[in-house]
This record gives C-alpha cells, structure tokens and sequence, in this order.
C-alpha cells in the first residue's frame, strides 16, 4: 500500500512540474514558446497607463490558447505619473500553434503608430 502511495505522490509531484507555468517577457519578443495543453503562459509587459498608452490590439488564435481571468497591473512605485508591470494570463487549450501579437500604444487611437510591438509564437503540444 505504502508503495503506491509514494508512486501516486511522485506521480503528481511529475504532472506538477510538468505544467509549471511559464513566463515571458517583452525581451522574449520574438521568440518561439512551447506549452504543454493546460499549461499556464504569463506575459509580462511594463507600461505606463498615465501616458494615455496601453497594451492594444491583442490577437491570437482562440482554439489553441486564450486568456485566463484579467490582466493586472502593478505600480513600480506609489508616485504619481510611475509605470508598472502588466501581466497577461493566458491558458494552452489544444494542440496547435498561433501568433501572440501585442502593441503598446495611444488607448483611445488604435490608428496611430504603436510604440511598442511584441510578438512570439507559441506551440502547444498535447
């Protein structure tokens, strides 16, 4: 009994680590990313939403990953006018690859000229 127990227990210590969630940033641009299905991706983006600017224009292909709850965002400091981290949460659904394509620019203007694009393929393998 105590034999399968301990099996049962590495077994889920195994399936755990397996679909850690993985972390990427705007330095990953450009990149390649592979996901497990059911593994979490958290992009990492800093911004500065008292500019007027935001993080726009997000596209990806929905049957093989989508966004999992809201983004949230955390002040590098408490001053006014500081910037901060934007984190994207986003869940691998299906087998597949898709482009995740994301522009910081003018929230209220999507026909300027992003300052900022990031962009990286994401594989999900079964």
């Amino acid at each position: 009994m105590k034999k399968y127990l301990l099996m049962a227990f590495l077994a889920t210590l195994v399936f755990q680590y397996g679909c850690k969630e993985k972390v990427v940033s705007y330095a990953d641009s450009g990149t390649k990313v592979q996901l497990k299905t059911g593994q979490a991706l958290k992009v990492e983006l800093s911004g500065n939403p008292s500019t007027g600017n935001d993080w726009r224009k997000i596209t990806y292909d929905d049957q093989v990953i989508m966004e999992d709850g809201k983004r949230d965002y955390k002040l590098d400091d408490d001053k006014i006018g500081s910037g901060g981290m934007y984190q994207y949460h986003f869940k691998a659904l299906a087998p597949g690859k898709t482009k995740l394509f994301m522009e910081y620019g003018p929230k209220y203007d999507d026909q300027k000229e992003a300052l900022k694009i990031f962009e990286i393929e994401v594989l999900v393998v079964g």
